[in-house]
């Protein structure tokens, strides 16, 4: 993707799209997958945050391995982009359909989102030039 005065733009918007939305899918799956199990198998509260944090992890670390792999280029910025809009896509669902997480949830989320979507893009950008 171009920019105006004819430069590379920063971050390719299309590949960062695609990161989100497979990372969204992702979610939605593992949703679908916990919400079976805590039918069959009640959960304790420090458990389901936790897994919460790590279903947001993967799917962050897959949206932006995603995006870092399109892109082709910028695995962190691409990461971190993907990791962080993802978890955004994610508050805003959640604050539609039920009530917004506090701030230390949201901080905890965006970490987790921001770390793991960093990593994923620097490593598919490290894998892409072999």
């Amino acid at each position: 993707m171009r920019r105006a005065d004819g430069g590379e733009a920063l971050v390719d918007l299309g590949a960062l799209a695609s990161g989100v939305l497979w990372g969204l899918l992702l979610m939605v799956a593992a949703a679908l997958t916990l919400g079976v199990l805590d039918f069959w198998f009640a959960p304790e509260p420090q458990a389901e945050a936790a897994r919460t944090l790590i279903v947001q992890g993967v799917a962050a670390a897959l949206a932006g391995a995603r995006s870092t792999w399109l892109a082709g280029r910028g695995g962190f910025m691409h990461g971190l982009a993907a990791g962080v809009g993802l978890v955004a896509a994610v508050t805003v669902i959640i604050g539609i359909f039920r009530d917004l997480p506090g701030i230390l949830g949201l901080a905890r989320g965006l970490a987790v989102g921001a770390g793991a979507g960093a990593l994923a893009g620097v490593a598919a950008v490290s894998l892409g030039r072999r």
